[in-house]
């Protein structure tokens, strides 16, 4: 399809029997007939041409996808990626990196928060955007049958993995973009099911055929049995605490009486 419609774009138009004002136009235009001249076999007038010529008159024309193709200039890159990846990076490829360790007491990520059961993977690893688009598609499919029931997918790849020929001299910068990943800590949950009524036994086994694409250990987590623990306050060693303003209590003035001698005399 996109061939033809390439080999069309390079048709000449007979613009006289059709739209005989814009022929009038372009002829009271000399530097439109120098670019577009219609006798001419090396410039003939195309569709590409023709739309950009006459925007306006074309808006609806523009709008469609094969059409656009046609006008914009072809694109002679391909998508190689699964869908789900970034739109917009601000670097192109990245470090490695290392799977996160939470070693300060963080339990972000690691209960279900939007749905009512969830998938909990028992070991840090880094997962493929095939994978994770594998594993929600499972899932996808096997509760599609109740109604109103949802899919969060709590971990999105984002960092690109490069890869090179093996057999390649050292040096030449670093390999093009092979894949999207995304580097996941332990104990993450990384799909939650709910809504529609969905029961823990439907849930448990589309969670259990989900779990089976991916390459780590996962387990099946809900969230009414789930206990958090009380949020600690961070305390920054060599920091001062705050102390907390009190209403200071009346205290009790203690009163002494002393006794006091009276003497009564008379003035003669």
């Amino acid at each position: 399809m996109a061939s033809l419609f390439r080999a069309l774009s390079r048709t000449p138009l007979l613009l006289s029997a059709a739209r005989p004002s814009h022929t009038l136009a372009i002829a009271s235009s000399p530097s439109l007939v120098r670019k577009f001249s219609f006798g001419s076999p090396l410039r003939p007038l195309t569709i590409r041409s023709y739309a950009l010529l006459f925007p306006s008159n074309h808006s609806s024309f523009n709008k469609l996808p094969a059409m656009r193709s046609l006008i914009s200039p072809i694109d002679k890159t391909q998508r190689r990626f699964n869908s789900l990846q970034p739109k917009k990076m601000k670097y192109r490829k990245k470090h490695k990196g290392r799977i996160p360790i939470p070693i300060g007491g963080s339990t972000k990520g690691t209960f279900v928060e939007f749905g009512e059961y969830g998938l909990r993977i028992k070991e840090g690893a880094r997962l493929t955007a095939k994978q994770i688009q594998a594993a929600h598609t499972t899932i996808r499919r096997k509760i599609k049958t109740v109604k109103g029931s949802r899919i969060w997918t709590r971990v999105f790849p984002d960092i690109p993995v490069t890869s090179k020929g093996g057999e390649s001299r050292m040096g030449k910068g670093k390999g093009s973009v092979d894949y999207y990943a995304t580097r996941v800590g332990i104990n993450r949950i990384i799909f939650e099911v709910g809504g529609g009524g969905i029961r823990r036994e439907h849930a448990k086994e589309a969670l259990r055929l989900a779990a089976a694409k991916l390459p780590v250990t996962a387990e099946f987590v809900i969230k009414a049995d789930q206990v958090k623990p009380p949020k600690i306050p961070r305390v920054i060693p060599g920091a001062i605490p705050p102390v907390k303003a009190t209403n200071p209590v009346p205290t009790e003035v203690p009163v002494t009486i002393t006794a006091t001698k009276v003497v009564e005399f008379t003035v003669s």
